[in-house]
């Protein structure tokens, strides 16, 4: 926004908000309220009673900052930064996840968390130039240079005359790694909340990649370059970029917001973990513990018109051996909550699974299994302790993937209903 009088810009005021958590009182014109709705569409905002401009906002899941018309939005998640910095850099690669949290988890942000491992790693890859590579190219050229495009060459000019449609392949810094460290970079400078050393950086990488293409991504399709002995020095820097630009393992907000602002939803940064890290445990491939039951048709009824999405399957020679779901909420008395109960029986029923687990986020109760005797199911609830340390959260995993190896291929006896 600029002053009204000297038009010069003025300093975007801040909202800071921390998740799953109402906000005091905040006046806000209809269309700033409209605003907001926008940039946070899961989000809930509350009339203030007695008041006809105040607003209660909670953001729900999201964490993060992003710009919201007239406001910088910054909010807070409920567990430490360099937690959910964790349950981000192994899900995006169990590999490296160490050097990602621990040598960042000092930053005051999330947003700074995240920025800072990319430009430090970024710095490091492309500090003795850009990687190169070869690229073809299509070209009107007075000279041959490459293959000439005898089809094009006629089309257009209708005989062998100059210009002449040529292919060649060129040595260049405009390859898809360095489009996407550039487009991550001009994304994470455009939040301006970053510290000075952060932003310096992030604008060095940008001079080192001025000649390769600006573009902009479109979330849903970021590219993933395959990693070889070539370009195995920006693994790190292009994990992290996927998620800056809307890496499908990190659900941002809407394709209208992500430009301006770096949101996460925790509650799929959460089951995106889990996933990862018990196929990780169990030594599986995404194939046979695939995202969502991603290539097997799962129906609850005959006609198929109500479709199953379980979070967690696993998958042997076409049968399913194991089905669960995650929820981003707590659970206190460890039985689990009737519509997530009801929601893994559909799921098991539909697998014909005998046992469901129903995996929660936070709970100070142990595990509990519940018996469906007309179903001839199982129910079996667990919690994994996020505030933990690391290692003690992965710990958890594995036992939980013990528990799942151990039933993989064993029947729940037929139960009465006596």
């Amino acid at each position: 926004p600029t002053h009204p009088k000297t038009g010069q810009a003025t300093k975007m005021p801040t909202l800071r908000l921390v998740e799953h958590q109402d906000s005091e009182p905040l006046e806000l014109t209809p269309a700033q309220r409209d605003q907001i709705t926008a940039a946070l569409p899961r989000a809930v905002l509350h009339p203030e009673p007695g008041s006809d401009n105040a607003y209660v906002i909670n953001p729900k899941n999201y964490v993060g900052v992003i710009r919201a018309g007239d406001y910088t939005v910054e909010i807070s998640p409920k567990l430490d930064i360099s937690r959910v910095l964790f349950l981000v850099a192994y899900a995006l690669n169990p590999d490296y996840w160490r050097d990602h949290v621990v040598e960042f988890e000092d930053a005051p942000t999330l947003h700074e968390a995240i920025a800072r491992p990319f430009a430090d790693f970024t710095e490091r890859a492309t500090r003795r130039g850009p990687l190169h590579g070869y690229q073809s190219i299509d070209d009107s050229l007075p000279g041959v240079r490459g293959r000439i495009r005898f089809g094009d060459q006629l089309r257009r000019h209708q005989r062998v005359t100059t210009p002449i449609e040529v292919t060649y392949d060129e040595f260049t810094p405009d390859i898809e790694e360095n489009r996407l460290l550039l487009a991550a970079t001009d994304k994470l400078l455009r939040l301006r909340l970053l510290a000075e050393p952060t932003k310096q950086t992030l604008r060095r990488t940008a001079g080192r990649l001025a000649d390769v293409t600006t573009i902009r991504y479109d979330r849903r399709h970021i590219p993933n370059p395959q990693i070889t002995r070539l370009n195995r020095h920006y693994e790190r820097s292009l994990a992290l970029a996927r998620l800056i630009l809307g890496d499908e393992t990190i659900e941002l907000s809407g394709q209208a917001v992500t430009s301006s602002g770096l949101l996460l939803d925790m509650a799929n940064v959460f089951e995106t973990f889990v996933r990862v890290a018990l196929r990780e445990a169990l030594g599986l491939s995404t194939a046979e513990f695939p995202n969502n039951a991603k290539g097997h048709d799962l129906y609850l009824d005959d006609a198929q018109h109500i479709r199953l999405r379980p979070d967690l399957s696993w998958w042997d020679r076409g049968r399913c051996v194991m089905v669960g779901d995650v929820k981003y909420k707590r659970t206190d008395d460890g039985e689990g909550k009737e519509p997530d109960l009801y929601q893994l029986l559909a799921y098991t029923t539909a697998t014909r699974v005998d046992t469901g687990f129903l995996i929660y986020a936070a709970g100070e109760s142990e595990p509990m299994t519940h018996t469906v005797p007309l179903a001839g199911k199982q129910l079996a609830v667990t919690t994994l302790t996020l505030s933990n340390e690391p290692e003690a959260i992965l710990a958890e995993i594995g036992a939980l993937a013990d528990r799942i190896a151990e039933g993989r291929y064993r029947s729940v006896p037929a139960l009465s209903a006596a």
